[in-house]
């Protein structure tokens, strides 16, 4: 994919960009003043629409200097809705995005989406590793707890 299609839903929306031409993923930004009360999740406007080719994923991530977070970051190929960003603000501030500010970034990448075979419990276990079902803290928490 040497590019992606991106549409304004907004005349005032800002189109996602790189700071540098090596940076991985395209900046997105705020379309409007929002305000995310502390310790809660708020939807950030972007006021775009990206085209997501088959065999390719969107995923949003936090830039590098953020101190928010965010969540439910896939953008799957084929989606044509506008691009809103779920921010959590695990301050004890206010977080306010004003229209232009950078949100996150949108990184591009290659995906394999495989058809589900269901197969019986042994035939699994005929192809485990050396590692087994070692989970590491997942699987001590999970163990002490009683689970």
């Amino acid at each position: 994919m040497q590019r992606i299609r991106i549409a304004r839903l907004r005349e005032d929306a800002r189109l996602p960009s790189r700071k540098h031409p090596e940076d991985a993923g395209l900046d997105l930004y705020a379309v409007e003043r929002t305000e995310i009360p502390p310790h809660q999740f708020g939807i950030v406007p972007t006021g775009i629409a990206v085209e997501i080719l088959p065999g390719f994923v969107g995923l949003l991530k936090p830039k590098g200097r953020s101190n928010h977070l965010l969540g439910a970051g896939v953008v799957d190929a084929g989606y044509q809705g506008e691009i809103l960003v779920k921010v959590a603000n695990p301050t004890d501030q206010p977080l306010v995005f004003e229209a232009g500010d950078a949100i996150g970034q949108l990184l591009i990448l290659p995906v394999f989406t495989p058809q589900v075979e269901e197969i019986s419990q042994q035939e699994f276990k005929q192809h485990t590793t050396a590692r087994g079902a070692s989970g590491g803290i997942v699987e001590q928490k999970y163990r002490q707890s009683g689970g």
